[in-house]
């Protein structure tokens, strides 16, 4: 049997991100979830960050912080550092994670080949069509150098081919399945109808959108109530906006896990209207706990949501209202997808991540040889 697929023999693997824990973003979470169930496999693993913090207790964090303002994830000598690193516990193959402006773990990825090393970098982020010039830059490089390379959705996957003209695996984001689980059939008779988006409130979350939304349901006759959980740098802006509107949104702020899985279980429909979301963590989140998604067409979330079962596929805001009108006018239909969701856990686990990933990294291991 190959190596990377068995349990009993420990694999060696280094994670490499700009970003992790204490932070608690996208990349950060998920660089946790994974490196945690590779080590309860039994794997050596081990992670190389920009990030200040901390001793890390569960696995080994080797801290390559700098003090710079803001306290931004970047040093001036990565690429010397992390050489050292590996150098000194080198391992069977080095998971880059990065996003479209990820220069720690780009410099990494370049000290990791240098070095001969299996390398596998996952893009957590889509690229627009102002980054993809500069990246077809890197197309030559990755061809000749033999990285493998991977996107956490068929949507990012297929941005990142068209810039790079190379082969892009897709290895999904993962969640605690069991954490957020649905206890049973959410009320689809709820009155009024209970909307909630989880996001950060910034620009290229479109929450001006979610007010749209809301806009259109009202005019439309839809009695409907959406919380909208996060913060960011456009809240006070969009909350003076609802209320001069006269709309029912609640801005609830970040909430912890235990606090937002309460608002799910009082929610129907998850509302995410990104059109530039490369997976959509948060709305695998409330797919998990038995809500109904509506999302916009193009994005990473419809790796997980199939139009019509899980929830709706939409093309455009305007169909977003149609869509939750609809449901709100027929609630046996948007009982149906409740049901589905309630009793149709999505195969999204980090076993089943881990699973997918470990065939990178055979990909990976071949291309360095």
């Amino acid at each position: 049997m190959d190596l990377l697929w068995r349990t009993v023999i420990s694999v060696r693997i280094t994670h490499v991100s700009d970003c992790f824990a204490p932070r608690t973003g996208g990349i950060e979470t998920q660089v946790l979830g994974i490196t945690r169930a590779q080590q309860g496999v039994g794997d050596d693993v081990r992670v190389i960050t920009a990030t200040k913090g901390l001793e890390f207790s569960e696995f080994p964090v080797d801290r390559l912080s700098f003090p710079v303002p803001f306290d931004l994830p970047v040093h001036p000598r990565t690429y010397r550092e992390v050489s050292q690193l590996l150098r000194a516990n080198p391992p069977e193959v080095v998971h880059v994670h990065a996003g479209v402006l990820s220069p720690f773990a780009w410099s990494a990825t370049r000290a990791a080949h240098d070095l001969g090393l299996p390398t596998l970098v996952t893009i957590h982020s889509v690229w627009g069509q102002f980054a993809r010039p500069t990246f077809k830059v890197s197309g030559s490089w990755l061809k000749w150098n033999r990285v493998a390379m991977s996107a956490v959705s068929d949507i990012a996957a297929a941005h990142m081919r068209e810039s790079l003209g190379v082969e892009v695996d897709v290895v999904p984001n993962g969640i605690n399945v069991g954490s957020w689980k649905s206890r049973g059939l959410l009320d689809w008779q709820a009155r009024p109808l209970q909307l909630v988006s989880v996001l950060r409130i910034a620009p290229r979350k479109r929450t001006g959108a979610l007010l749209g939304v809301m806009s259109g349901l009202r005019t439309r006759g839809v009695d409907a109530q959406l919380n909208i959980v996060g913060d960011g740098p456009e809240k006070s802006l969009w909350a003076r906006r609802a209320r001069k509107d006269d709309l029912p949104i609640t801005f609830l702020g970040k909430l912890a896990p235990t606090e937002l899985k309460g608002v799910l279980s009082r929610s129907q429909i998850f509302v995410q209207p990104s059109t530039k979301e490369s997976f959509g963590i948060a709305a695998l989140e409330a797919r998990t706990g038995g809500l109904a998604v509506i999302a916009r067409k193009g994005t990473g979330t419809q790796t997980f949501i199939t139009d019509g079962i899980d929830g709706r596929m939409c093309e455009s805001d305007e169909a977003m209202v149609a869509a939750i009108a609809a449901w709100d006018r027929d609630r046996d239909s948007l009982r149906r997808v409740l049901e589905h969701n309630s009793e149709v856990a999505p195969k999204y686990s980090w076993s089943d991540i881990d699973q997918v990933v470990r065939a990178s990294y055979q990909r990976a291991i071949a291309l360095a040889q």
